[in-house]
Parts: structure tokens; sequence; C-alpha cells
């Protein structure tokens, strides 16, 4: 049985969309069975090769695009989590491990083995009995009005922790712990530090950000306002009130995987969020 490969790509750029033929024909050339994103392949003119994010049950993924082409794939595709190859496209593209340049060229050592598989940890959370799509980067509560402050009880497991008055609560993961959680003041993990990072947006009163083992279950329950919505990795979104005034977020048992040719992740900590700059 041949391989099978998905690609997935951002639309609203057509070098993404060239890219994503030039590799289509490259997999094709060396025998493996492709897919496209449905959007991508009618773009293509080539509908008879489209799938769902939902139904791609393939060895590998491409994505082109930057960290939010990559965390629309994620929160879609089938687990087991096929590994994903991320060509970045985008403004920032920190989990992207090849600029388009590089994009055959990574292809390439794709199809010799010459590649680490990155295994990050993702968050499942919960509104009574409902399971939410898994974080790969973070889950964010906040007041479902423009400006109105969100207070919230915490939780760790059956332990009260605090109150907290903010306009939202992230709680990430350690790779997201680079994301929105950063930009609002968090702490950024090392990568062997498999831990959840709760981190106040804009808090009312001094409240710093919290470090929970990844064993915690993390709960948050609206005090005022009795409803809010929760945005999970910038993208789905769900109302939570309406008698459901509780979330509750753990470490998932599924993890995302990502193809890495560099495995220096402090390298690409400087050269993608500009941690630090070098002299000279």
């Amino acid at each position: 049985m041949s391989e099978s490969v998905g690609i997935v790509a951002r639309l609203d750029r057509e070098e993404a969309v060239n890219l994503a033929l030039k590799i289509f024909k490259h997999f094709k050339a060396h025998g493996f069975e492709v897919f496209l994103e449905p959007n991508l392949a009618e773009q293509l003119d080539m509908k008879h090769l489209a799938r769902k994010l939902e139904d791609m049950r393939v060895n590998l993924i491409v994505t082109i695009g930057g960290d939010g082409t990559i965390l629309r794939t994620c929160l879609r595709i089938p687990k087991p989590e096929p590994p994903i190859l991320a060509i970045g496209m985008g403004a920032r593209g920190f989990l992207a491990e090849a600029q388009p340049e590089e994009a055959i060229e990574a292809v390439n050592r794709y199809l010799e083995g010459s590649y680490n598989i990155e295994t990050y940890s993702k968050i499942a959370s919960f509104i009574g009995d409902s399971r939410l799509p898994d974080a790969l980067n973070e889950v964010f509560v906040t007041s479902r009005h423009l400006a109105k402050i969100l207070h919230v009880r915490i939780w760790k497991d059956n332990e009260e922790v605090a109150e907290c008055k903010a306009d939202g609560v992230i709680v990430a993961s350690q790779v997201g712990s680079t994301a929105y959680s950063f930009s609002s003041g968090g702490p950024i993990l090392d990568p062997g530090v498999d831990a959840l990072v709760l981190t106040p947006v804009c808090p009312v009163s001094l409240f710093r950000p919290i470090v929970f083992p990844s064993s915690s279950s993390i709960t948050l329950d609206l005090l005022k306002p009795r409803s809010a919505i929760i945005v999970i990795d910038g993208d789905y979104q769900v109302n939570l009130g309406d008698g459901e005034v509780r979330v509750i977020m753990r470490v998932s048992e599924h993890k995302s995987r990502f193809i890495r040719f560099e495995t220096n992740f402090y390298r690409r900590l400087k050269s993608r969020l500009l941690f630090s700059r070098e002299e000279g």
C-alpha cells in the first residue's frame, strides 16, 4: 500500500497555493497518494482529491501557512494525529519548520527519513459531560461582552487556588506558553517542563501567572458574569453559561507531532520570537 499525504494551505496568498501545487506534484512523483483540504482542492481544480480534515487519515500532513493554519489543522484531524511538516508562510510561524524556499528540500529530507519527530502535549477541556476539541496552544475564557470584567474562582484538583478578576484567563500548554500566554506576560516553558500555565489577561489586581504540574486538573468557576465564551487555539468558540458555569481542563491523552530537522528549542525561540538579539 502506498504512503499517503494530506496538504493544507492558506488560500489568501497566491504563493501558498502555488507552493501547495508544487509539493503535490513532488509527492505524486514519488508514488504517494495525495489528498487536499477541500477548499484547496477546489482552488486547484482537483475536487476529486478533496478530503475533509476530520477524515484525513494519512501518513503525513503538510501545512503551508502560519501558526493559525497549523492550529486549525490540529483542532480537526483524526486521533491519533499524523505528524505535520509545517512550511512557514505567516507573520510569525513559531511552529513552522521550513521556509517556502526550503520546502522541497524539507520534503526530500522527509522522504529520506532524515528527521526527528517532536511531540507536544495538548489540553482537554470539558463543560459538564461535553468534551471540547483539544487545544494545542491554549484555552482562553473571557466575557461574552466587550470590556466586561470576568470574575472566576480557580481550582487545582479539589483545592481552591484563588479568585481572579481580569479580561480573561488563559490556560496554556508547554508549546502554548510561547503564544498568547507569553504575549500576556506568562512564562515560557522549556520543552522538558510538561506543565500547564494559567495566565490572567489584564487582571484588575496583582495576579501573577501560575505553573501547574501536568497531572493537575484545573477548574474555572464563573462567579460574575454567569456567562462567558471559551476560545480554543484562537479558532474554535463555544459559550459557557446557560446552566453550565464551570470549565475543567487537563492534559489530554492525545498528542500533536511535528517533523523537525532543527531540534534546538532556544535557537528557534530567538529566531522566531526575538527573545534576544545577538550583537554584531
